[in-house]
């Protein structure tokens, strides 16, 4: 099967680099917190699989676009050593925090954008253990799946969400009557793509689903700096206060969305 369908699936949804560094840079603090605020058991999963497989122990780690540390940081408590990329700078910065909280020392940090990296100059060809990627934007296009296999020697891992809903958002959607857009956390389709191509170039992707329900509570203003960022914009066009939809959905000055998420982890030896 010609393998510039699933190429083409891949770079569907794919945006490029021009622009991140400052649109990371700028959103920064409000992913971080709102990683702060997520209670999902889906990190501490991941990183019980890879201890089980025996892929963390006394391993040499790449996490591609690893932001605020989510994972790099749990990862080298178990680690030889976790080089932690990405494109934001204030990212990084956060990750050292999250590490230096966390006690952990074992980490680099390199600021580039993936795509774009020299892996000859960096010495990064067939350097790493296990190279990692979490809803990577640089991974949504072949070239970024295709580094990932020139800078390992033993394992790949990507995370993809492939559904992630919550009551919130779907009042939300209802109310103002919303379009469906594209959604970094619901799309099947880079997992199919990635899949059929790691496929035809011969190698035998794994994939294990996590699902994840939970609960979290939320302050109507924390809520509004949550969503803005997806219906700040759809509020604004029907001349609707996005602040006070929510606070007429919550009733109360404190209340909980309901949510659940299903991620599928793509593992695959070198």
């Amino acid at each position: 099967m010609d393998k510039t369908i699933y190429e083409q699936m891949l770079l569907k949804n794919y945006k490029g680099a021009e622009g991140a560094e400052e649109a990371w840079d700028a959103r920064a603090n409000h992913f971080y917190r709102s990683q702060q605020r997520d209670r999902s058991e889906l990190v501490e999963k991941v990183t019980a699989i890879l201890r089980e497989r025996g892929l963390l122990a006394g391993a040499n780690l790449l996490d591609i676009g690893g932001g605020s540390g989510r994972y790099a940081v749990p990862f080298a408590a178990h680690a030889e050593h976790v080089t932690i990329t990405d494109i934001s700078a204030n990212m990084l910065e956060l990750a050292r925090h999250n590490a230096q909280e966390a006690g952990v020392t074992n980490l680099t940090y390199a600021k580039l954008e993936w795509t774009g990296a020299d892996l000859a100059a960096l010495q990064w060809r067939k350097h790493f253990d296990l190279v990692f990627a979490s809803m990577c934007p640089a991974i949504r296009c072949p070239e970024g799946l295709y580094k990932m296999l020139e800078a390992a020697k033993g394992f790949c891992l990507i995370n993809q969400y492939i559904e992630t809903t919550d009551s919130l958002s779907a009042y939300l959607t209802q109310v103002l009557d919303s379009p469906r857009s594209y959604e970094p956390h619901n799309d099947r389709d880079m997992v199919q793509a990635v899949f059929n191509l790691l496929w035809l170039e011969g190698y035998e992707p794994e994939i294990c689903y996590l699902r994840q329900r939970e609960v979290t509570s939320f302050t109507v203003e924390e809520a509004v700096e949550q969503y803005a960022g997806r219906y700040g914009q759809a509020a604004q066009l029907k001349r609707m206060d996005l602040a006070e939809l929510i606070s007429r959905h919550a009733e109360q000055a404190t209340f909980s969305v309901d949510s659940k998420a299903t991620l599928a982890m793509i593992l695959w030896k070198v």
